[in-house]
């Protein structure tokens, strides 16, 4: 079968594989329709391996861990039939471990991540475990490829302890920060969202954002206190991944209150411990997703669909994946989600 596979670093190829056969007890074979590009998906690309979790051999690697598939053998491990859409829910944690143990599963120390360590959905059949294939309905391809970014901004607002009506600020107009302000709106919060993009703020305002802004950290951190009538924001979410932007969060959070760290990076940012008793601030890490957090994203998704295809802003064949990665790692203003159909 044809994939594209990331043999090393910066270096991806088109090439026939092996393709997985009859899948084994407890596993089903769909066929991948579209995969989403992600920032997880660039740092393995790029060799940026530090960011992702773990020291693992991550190549040769078929990537895509954004997935929307339909069944093709579900080898009696599931009720759903041959041409059913699905999800994937790319995490499989080990189920032993202190975090597995504690019912965090997410934070799980020995997890893989279908398309990170374990080979993805940029290939014409996937073998998963049944229990990883969550049936969208009558959802379309690009929508249910959104659904894992999706569960990521669930789970976050869920670390965060969101309160109806709260106001909430968000580093990041991208994808997953585009998914956090949508949740938050949909759960009745105040939604300000922070982008140097003009464009993707624009697409925030569109999408349900009371406000945006780009400034200098000062005058940032001036527009959300007079935004909070001087309190500041209760609830800071970071999505972006830029390790300047953690300093900032915690200046522009309220007293006693949360900041929702997201964002995946290797940097390193400077930050003054004295910020912590002075403001007595959570801060929060958020990794990957829960299957609660995957069941809310499906309907999260399906909810506004019609909005959300605003993202989808470009499509690239399965042939011209290598393209589509440096494309997306080029930044161009107008991309939010780009997606790799697979025939």
């Amino acid at each position: 079968m044809l994939a594209a596979v990331t043999r090393s670093p910066g270096e991806m190829v088109i090439e026939d594989v092996s393709d997985p056969g009859r899948p084994r007890t407890g596993n089903v074979i769909v066929r991948p329709e579209a995969v989403g590009i992600c920032g997880s998906d660039f740092h393995l690309f790029s060799g940026d391996v530090g960011a992702l979790s773990g020291a693992r051999d991550f190549y040769p690697r078929i990537q895509g861990h954004e997935v929307s598939a339909v069944i093709d053998d579900p080898n009696d491990a599931t009720s759903l039939d041959p041409g059913d859409r699905v999800a994937i829910f790319p995490l499989l944690p080990c189920g032993i471990c202190y975090p597995c143990q504690a019912g965090r599963p997410n934070a799980c120390t020995r997890f893989r991540l279908v398309g990170v360590h374990l080979d993805g959905g940029l290939a014409e059949r996937l073998e998963v475990p049944a229990t990883c294939v969550f049936a969208t309905g009558d959802l379309d391809a690009d929508g249910t490829a959104f659904v894992e970014p999706a569960s990521v901004a669930v789970h976050a607002l869920t670390r965060g302890r969101l309160r109806p009506g709260e106001q909430v600020v968000v580093f990041g107009a991208g994808p997953i920060g585009l998914a956090t302000m949508l949740a938050a709106v949909q759960s009745s919060a105040r939604v300000l969202v922070v982008d140097p993009i003009e464009s993707r703020r624009d697409l925030a305002k569109r999408l349900g954002a009371e406000r945006t802004a780009w400034a200098p950290p000062a005058d940032l951190l001036r527009e959300a206190g007079d935004w909070t009538e001087g309190e500041g924001p209760p609830l800071v979410i970071e999505t972006s991944g830029e390790p300047g932007v953690l300093p900032a969060a915690m200046a522009m959070a309220a007293s006693a209150g949360r900041v929702v760290v997201v964002g995946m990076s290797s940097g390193s940012a400077v930050i003054r411990p004295g910020v912590f008793p002075e403001k007595e601030i959570d801060v929060i890490g958020s990794s990957c997703a829960t299957r609660t957090d995957f069941r809310h994203a499906i309907n999260l998704v399906s909810a506004h669909r019609s909005s959300l295809t605003a993202l989808f802003s470009h499509h690239f064949p399965l042939t011209r994946t290598a393209e589509a990665f440096e494309f997306a790692m080029r930044r161009p203003p107008d991309a939010i989600k780009i997606l790799v159909t697979v025939p």
